[in-house]
């Protein structure tokens, strides 16, 4: 199983203060991360830190260190599929043709008293 290295997780939490967006949090207690994983990765808070930012200087930090690369290849793989789907996504349709259009129903609704067998007349 793999698991981080205590000097990649000291650059990680350094990451996380620097990325953080509010003054004071009292989810991550100011630090920008709320615990540690099993796997000895960094789990940062929602709230106060910016994740794209955290992220992209995450993975450009993996692009450096030959260890990490194989661990955290899902990373790079997610930005190709991306950038595949943008090629074949002009060729989709705009409007939602899935979706049918709804049809007003009938209305069957009959204004006046209703009178139950129980009620009186007046």
């Amino acid at each position: 199983m793999f698991k981080l290295d205590e000097k990649h997780l000291e650059a990680a939490q350094k990451m996380a203060a620097a990325h953080r967006t509010k003054k004071s949090c009292d989810t991550c207690y100011d630090r920008g991360w709320v615990g540690v994983s099993e796997q000895n990765l960094l789990v940062l808070c929602t709230r106060c830190v910016d994740m794209e930012a955290a992220m992209a200087d995450w993975k450009e930090y993996v692009s450096q260190h030959e260890e990490l690369k194989e661990h955290f290849s899902d990373l790079f793989e997610e930005k190709e599929e991306v950038e595949q789907q943008e090629d074949t996504g002009s060729a989709m349709p705009t409007r939602n043709e899935h979706k049918k259009d709804h049809i007003k129903a009938k209305q069957t609704f009959i204004p006046g008293q209703k009178r139950t067998g129980r009620a009186k007349k007046i």
